[in-house]
């Protein structure tokens, strides 16, 4: 194992370590910064946000790169196997909007005060998780070539959400419009559920857009080794 994979396993562990604590802290509502009044929730209920399944999600992938490494560090590896990298370049991509939402879109609007997203668990999951991903994966984590067309499936974690997240709108629409109790990212303007495919088709092109950076962030740093 070279010094960059050592590096890696530091940091994937980290990752796990910082998702595992910050979703167990939300769960049971526990505050270290004060209490925490948007896009919290206590107990299963905190899941039905993108950013704690996004960043859930990472934790686990970066678990099982962790793995990986271990157990293949006495061979000399080029990098991750296909499937640990689309795996990585998903959960990477998922938290990567995750961030990017919350800095530009989410506490720019925020009635709180633009820092009230990055209290408590919400510091690592909106930035500290999201920083961490985005660097262990261009920077430390080698790949064989991957077609230009997989990072398609760096999407893929935003979609399945969307199918839960419209869904529930669509469930509980009041006078045919969505309801901020529904819509808590507040991304159709005055609920109106005629901008949701606009909305849809937008995010899942700005994911892509994170997913096309990433794979290539990652090819760039693989070939000037």
């Amino acid at each position: 194992m070279n010094a960059r994979q050592k590096t890696a396993c530091i940091l994937n562990a980290l990752i796990f370590a910082l998702a595992t604590f910050s979703a167990t802290a939300m769960f049971v509502g526990f505050s270290f910064m004060g209490p925490s009044s948007q896009f919290t929730a206590m107990g299963f209920a905190e899941f039905k946000y993108f950013t704690v399944d996004s960043n859930v999600f990472a934790g686990i992938v970066s678990f099982v790169a962790l793995v990986y490494f271990l157990c293949h560090r006495k061979e000399n590896t080029v990098g991750l196997p296909r499937w640990l990298y689309i795996l990585k370049l998903a959960a990477t991509a998922g938290v990567t909007l995750t961030v990017m939402v919350t800095v530009f879109f989410l506490a720019p609007t925020s009635s709180n005060g633009y820092f009230s997203l990055f209290l408590n668990s919400n510091l690592f999951m909106h930035f500290l998780i999201p920083v961490l991903c985005i660097v262990t994966f261009i920077f430390f984590e080698r790949t064989p070539d991957i077609p230009l067309r997989l990072t398609l499936l760096g999407t893929v974690p935003m979609l399945l959400y969307t199918v839960f997240y419209c869904t529930n709108i669509m469930l509980h629409l009041e006078n045919g419009k969505a309801t901020s109790r529904c819509d808590w990212y507040g991304f159709l303007p005055s609920g109106n559920i005629a901008f949701m495919p606009l909305v849809i088709i937008f995010i899942a092109l700005v994911t892509w857009g994170f997913s096309l950076a990433l794979w290539r962030g990652n090819w760039r740093s693989t070939t000037v080794e």
